[in-house]
Parts: structure tokens; C-alpha cells; sequence
């Protein structure tokens, strides 16, 4: 038995936004490490059984890493990079 309800209830937040609100509100940077367990107890609603980080993880790092590419071949070619 893992522990988790059969159809759990999960929510989704934007992870840059809701870091850079932190960050903004501590005055200083905020990692995900330096949540403090109130926030994560703010953001979650009542109900939820899991919070999901959107942006967070390898598809934000291939969206990234797309992104650069795309910029840099259109600084220098002026068209998308051959794929």
C-alpha cells in the first residue's frame, strides 16, 4: 500500500512565479530548499494531496535549453536552426 488515494487530488503551481513572490516577499533569493513548510501550507488547498511544480524538472531544462537554441540561431542566421 503506497499511501496515496486511489484518485488523489493534485495542484498545480507556476514554480518561477511562486518562488520569485517568496523571494520578493524573504527580500531575498528563494530556492525550493528554502521553502519554509508555512508556505507549502499556504499554497495548498484544503483537500490536495500533492502539489505539482510547474517548469520544475527535465522538461523545463529542454524548454531552456530550445529556447537558447532558438534565440541564438535567429541572432545569427536570422531563421530557425535546422533540426
Amino acid at each position: 500500500m503506497s499511501g496515496w488515494p486511489g484518485q488523489p487530488v493534485i495542484y498545480e503551481i507556476n514554480t518561477a512565479v511562486w518562488l520569485t513572490e517568496l523571494s520578493e516577499a524573504a527580500g531575498q533569493r528563494l530556492t525550493l530548499a528554502d521553502v519554509p513548510a508555512a508556505a507549502w501550507d499556504d499554497v495548498t488547498p484544503a483537500g490536495v494531496d500533492a502539489v505539482w511544480l510547474m517548469g520544475y524538472g527535465n522538461a523545463a531544462r529542454l524548454v531552456s535549453r530550445w529556447r537558447w537554441r532558438t534565440r541564438t540561431c535567429w541572432r545569427r542566421f536570422g531563421t530557425r536552426c535546422p533540426t
